[in-house]
């Protein structure tokens, strides 16, 4: 069985941070040109080898930005992926250079699945957080030429102030698209994002509870991103299960960014060390940053008490964002405002 502490379960690497949308969340703080010192495909090459060699079982690579397809020489980084036997996702803007015959390319090359955001369940509302009109029936279009040529699908959606009240007419969309995943993002105020746009510990139980609730008989796999109280919600819905250990910050979670500083996750903005200095596996496994992360009796407050600390642990990036400690207790989780409430 793969252990989160010896390796992670999905590795997002940022190619780079450039992109023509502006997204009113975006973590990136997306930039519209590309920054000269993102790293080469000889840079990058190295890291491939630290990965499919160092890791008894690689993790899943993700390729994200900023937009991927910003960078012409893309298809190389992903040949490079795929021919060490990597599990090659891309996870791409939807802006004109996301095309069919792109897609069709990524499928001969190797890749596994491409990812598309929805953040709304129609124009209206996705396009006003993607920042360009016509964004929501372009990805619309695009999912169904991924389906078409046989990728997996996932669709990831933000879910914040603005579209948790979508969330039924969202599920029905991903169900309609013919998804091989759906990752719900619960938007963490960091990038672009606000603190007015993240939901508070009680509307995420909400939506966890009832996520719960529907998620059984679905054809395709949910995960929650920046929820890792998804782990106590299964558990206090089914108790005569095991409780189920979640990934989070650096725990089955990393992050490298365009540069080569490796994060616990895109949305934890402290770095951990740089893979253009050292191996990626020896910082996953021996940074302090890390460890720290992955220790629950360094946590404060609730998160530190709950009787879920090692299964759930709390959103570190949110308990950073939120409070500038990252074992901070989560402001996410409703059980954090209860004192002397153990979980």
């Amino acid at each position: 069985m793969l252990s989160y502490f010896d390796a992670p379960h999905v590795l997002t690497w940022e190619v780079t941070r450039a992109c023509q949308l502006h997204c009113r969340h975006c973590r990136a703080r997306a930039i519209p040109r590309r920054n000269p010192d993102e790293l080469t495909l000889d840079e990058m090459r190295p890291i491939l080898d630290d990965l499919s060699e160092n890791f008894s079982h690689p993790p899943i690579l993700v390729f994200t930005g900023g937009d991927p397809l910003e960078r012409p020489d893309l298809d190389n980084v992903i040949r490079e992926s795929v021919k060490r036997g990597l599990i090659t996702a891309i996870a791409p803007s939807v802006t004109p250079r996301l095309t069919p015959e792109a897609i069709e390319r990524w499928r001969d090359l190797g890749v596994h699945s491409v990812s598309l955001s929805l953040d709304g369940a129609d124009a209206m509302t996705h396009d006003a957080f993607r920042g360009v009109r016509g964004t929501f029936d372009r990805t619309v279009e695009m999912a169904g030429y991924i389906v078409k040529a046989g990728l997996k699908l996932q669709i990831n959606s933000s879910i914040s102030q603005q579209t948790v009240h979508q969330l039924t007419a969202m599920a029905s969309l991903v169900k309609f698209l013919h998804v091989t995943s759906w990752e719900l993002f619960f938007v963490i105020p960091t990038g672009r994002a606000r603190v007015m746009d993240a939901l508070s510990g009680e509307d995420i139980e909400r939506v966890l509870k009832w996520l719960v609730e529907f998620a059984p008989g679905q054809s395709f796999r949910i995960t929650t991103v920046g929820a890792p109280q998804w782990a106590r919600v299964l558990h206090q819905h089914a108790p005569e299960r095991p409780v189920r250990m979640v990934a989070r910050e650096a725990r089955g979670f990393a992050f490298i960014d365009h540069r080569g500083d490796v994060f616990p996750s895109g949305y934890l903005p402290v770095s951990a060390g740089s893979v253009r200095l050292q191996l990626f596996s020896d910082i996953y496994r021996r940074s302090a940053l890390f460890q720290d992360l992955r220790e629950p009796s360094l946590f404060q407050g609730e998160c530190g008490l709950c009787e879920y600390r090692d299964a759930c642990g709390g959103s570190r990036a949110r308990a950073y964002a939120m409070t500038g400690s990252a074992t901070a207790s989560d402001p996410g989780c409703p059980l954090t405002q209860v004192s002397g409430t153990g979980g």
